[in-house]
């Protein structure tokens, strides 16, 4: 994306006029980035958790509190990747107005970043349902 903006910018300076693809394939781009970004965090398992209200119950009702979250954002990813994917059907009828690609490209990060973090639930569930613990590696504060 910056490679693209920077010939961008040299080109208005050369020429004094744009280059028009350059804002919808920056939008392809940053689609593609901030999909596939999401689902490396889910992969991490960083995304945003709720063990304060967890530390209320006893260990019995975390584990089935995380197996309910689990699955909340399991069925909400692949309602996403679902919608995506049925959105990307229809889009693939029109064509992005400089490019000529088909606009299913604008859908497609969406979808393929919902369906690997679904994968990626599933198979946190099934640990989880088994009972094995997953064990993070962090970095201590350095002081």
């Amino acid at each position: 994306m910056v490679a693209i903006n920077a010939a961008e910018i040299a080109h208005r300076l050369l020429f004094t006029r744009g280059i028009n693809w350059v804002q919808e394939l920056s939008i392809i781009l940053a689609m593609v980035l901030y999909f596939f970004v999401y689902a490396l965090i889910a992969k991490d398992r960083e995304y945003i958790r709720i063990e304060l209200f967890s530390r209320l119950f006893a260990p019995r009702g975390r584990r089935w509190l995380g197996i309910a979250i689990r699955l909340v954002v399991l069925v909400f990813q692949a309602m996403v990747a679902w919608f995506a994917f049925r959105s990307a059907q229809f889009a693939a009828l029109f064509e992005t107005p400089v490019l000529g690609w088909p606009e299913w490209v604008l859908m497609a990060p969406l979808a393929a970043g919902c369906a690997d973090i679904v994968v990626t639930e599933v198979i946190y569930l099934v640990w989880q349902l088994r009972g094995i613990e997953v064990v993070e590696e962090r970095a201590g504060i350095l002081t």
